[in-house]
């Protein structure tokens, strides 16, 4: 049996997704040995929305995403609507996207109106926190 987590982990100053998996291996039917091997293997964020996202929450990345894993910026769940409402006041506000959901489509990418979607590679060096604003919002 075999249990896949992805969790974020805090290594050598950036925060990356790793993939933990948890083996149990069963030796015989009359002995039973309940040994856990615990693998890590380094799992990027697909996508990383940055800097031009905050005080814009456009919703134009929500409405192209086939898997609805773009989010915020208060409900981990809601796909944006409270940014769509009237009246909405986006000041210091992004919205995200779940690295669990995400398919590395990337067809958010060009639809964002502030170019604000990044590749975890392409990201810019000044914006390199958002790899852990956007991780970090989805583990609260």
């Amino acid at each position: 049996m075999k249990l896949i987590k992805k969790l974020p982990l805090f290594l050598f100053g950036k925060t990356k997704f790793y993939d933990v998996i948890l083996s149990k291996f069963f030796l015989s039917k009359k002995r039973v040995l309940n040994t856990q091997k615990l693998v890590i293997k380094e799992r990027k964020m697909a996508y990383i929305i940055a800097e031009p996202c905050v005080g814009t929450c456009d919703t134009a990345c929500v409405e192209v995403c086939p898997v609805d894993c773009i989010n915020g910026p208060f409900e981990k769940e809601g796909l944006g609507e409270e940014a769509k409402a009237d009246g909405f006041d986006p000041t210091d506000l992004q919205l995200y996207i779940d690295p669990e959901e995400c398919i590395d489509c990337g067809a958010c990418e060009p639809e964002c109106p502030v170019e604000a979607i990044f590749e975890e590679d392409a990201l810019p060096e000044e914006w390199n926190k958002f790899v852990e604003i956007n991780a970090a919002w989805y583990q609260e």
